[in-house]
């Protein structure tokens, strides 16, 4: 039987659950997508939360978060995006998440077969993300210790350049490391992402790397400058097997703006 993930990225909430982002009710569609969660059957085994949990990085909107998310608390994973606080989210989820204060937030739990690897890839202050020597050095001594034959990453910002002006400009600094790890190690195998708040697929080495829309508003990949667009919010399912692994997009049936925001 598959081990299932959830994968949701770019939340983008805020403490006033009546804010919209660029005319967008993000948490009208957050609860949606979670409504969908929940009749999911089978049920994953982890949930893993790819950065910008808020919009407003605000102690009381974590704590909303997590009470949303509390029947799947006993195995939500998470790292943060542009949109985090890490010292916050770290207080919010304080018996998920280790380390203290603004240290890098990551992961590391086993599947039949894979490693699942989260990486933190957030520089505070800054929208663009980065991963450096120390981060490669923590992927490397993880996949040395562990006996899998593959390994998944987690990470908010995509390791590759997606042919988007806007979105290129404000990506991962330092991916030509990763791309050197991914080259020479063929046991990575998966790397799933956020940010772009749009699905795409490409390649990193061995890996294939996809990103995965938005729980609330999406973005236009095709634009020269920053564009939002009307789309499904949604989120990733992923099945591991020894063998391998597919991957999906679930979207909620329909994008229409509530007249009245719930509160």
């Amino acid at each position: 039987m598959a081990f299932r993930i959830v994968q949701l990225t770019d939340l983008h909430v805020f403490r006033d659950r009546q804010t919209l982002l660029k005319g967008v009710a993000t948490w009208h569609f957050l609860e949606q997508v979670v409504e969908l969660l929940r009749r999911l059957d089978p049920q994953p085994d982890a949930v893993v939360i790819t950065g910008d949990h808020t919009h407003d990085e605000l102690p009381e909107t974590y704590q909303a978060i997590r009470k949303l998310l509390h029947p799947w608390l006993d195995r939500l994973w998470q790292v943060p995006g542009n949109h985090d606080d890490r010292t916050e989210l770290r207080k919010a989820f304080h018996d998920r998440i280790n380390g203290t204060a603004d240290a890098p937030i990551r992961f590391g739990f086993s599947a039949p077969g894979w490693l699942c690897l989260g990486v933190d890839t957030h520089i505070p202050g800054s929208v663009a993300g980065q991963i450096d020597a120390e981060q490669i050095e923590w992927i490397s001594t993880q996949l040395q210790a562990s006996p899998h034959v593959r390994c998944a990453l987690f990470m908010h910002h995509p390791p590759v350049l997606l042919n988007s002006i806007w979105m290129d400009a404000i990506g991962l600094r330092g991916r030509e490391l990763l791309a050197e790890l991914c080259g020479a190690e063929p046991r990575i195998r998966l790397i799933c992402c956020g940010h772009v708040h749009h699905e795409s697929r490409s390649r990193q080495g061995h890996a294939a790397v996809y990103t995965t829309p938005s729980t609330g508003i999406q973005f236009a990949p095709d634009s020269d400058q920053p564009k939002f667009v009307p789309g499904q919010p949604g989120f990733r399912i992923i099945d591991l097997t020894p063998a391998g692994y597919s991957t999906e997009i679930l979207r909620i049936s329909e994008f229409s703006e509530p007249v009245n925001v719930p509160s």
